[in-house]
């Protein structure tokens, strides 16, 4: 469905710089990759931060205030800092929460070039049901009967699966549905070219750089054929 093999970075570029900080992002887009994925939180003072565990020395990170932010030991990044990279990249924003949608959109509505993702598939559910100006996708790990299918039945147009479960059955079904079909965490070259091969649309993965090079090595040799 895509007119090359996309590549995004996990995180950033979080083998060069710590994940989900600026730093991280641009690298990635320093080494020419389509776009990164980053994870959104809100923290309990209305606070959206982009922060991908569910903890932090044992407290919720939704029970967390800003005034936490300074203690992490590395510049973390805010959901306002995407702006930045608004017009330069294009960013898959996964939401790790449900149930603050409100608030959500308020911060990243008016950004272009964005795909919002989730595990929590009740908030895609919601976000189509409000007909947002952005692309939705699902995150799945494992595998979900006729994928295609439930996923446009939720409003998605881009599906991000665990690779390992990613087979050529799969991207048929969410092709014939007009899904885009891009796994993560994909770090190693010989899962690149299976992915390619049987048609996935791109991938997500820690080594932005690296699956740039060798994407531009393979088309190289294509076109010199």
């Amino acid at each position: 469905m895509t007119e090359r093999f996309l590549v995004y970075g996990h995180r950033g570029s979080p083998r060069r710089f710590p994940e989900n900080t600026v730093a991280s992002f641009e690298e990635t887009v320093r080494a020419g990759a389509d776009g990164f994925e980053t994870d959104l939180r809100l923290l309990a003072d209305g606070t959206p931060i982009l922060f991908h565990d569910d903890e932090w020395q044992e407290a919720e990170i939704e029970s967390l205030t800003s005034d936490w932010i300074p203690t992490v030991g590395y510049e973390l990044a805010r959901v306002s800092d995407l702006a930045a990279f608004a017009q330069r990249t294009s960013m898959i924003l996964e939401v790790k929460r449900s149930r603050w949608e409100d608030a959500l959109l308020s911060a990243i509505a008016s950004l272009p070039n964005i795909v919002v993702a989730s595990f929590d598939h009740r908030t895609i559910a919601e976000l189509a049901m409000r007909r947002v100006p952005f692309d939705l996708g699902l995150t799945i790990f494992g595998s979900i009967a006729d994928t295609g299918e439930y996923a446009r039945k939720l409003g998605a147009s881009w599906v991000f699966p665990s690779f390992r479960y990613v087979d050529e059955d799969l991207i048929q079904d969410l092709h014939a549905h007009d899904i885009r079909c891009v796994p993560w965490t994909v770090n190693r070259e010989r899962d690149w070219e299976r992915l390619r091969e049987i048609g996935c649309d791109g991938v997500i993965t820690d080594l932005a750089g690296e699956a740039v090079a060798w994407r531009n090595s393979k088309f190289k040799i294509q076109n010199a054929k």
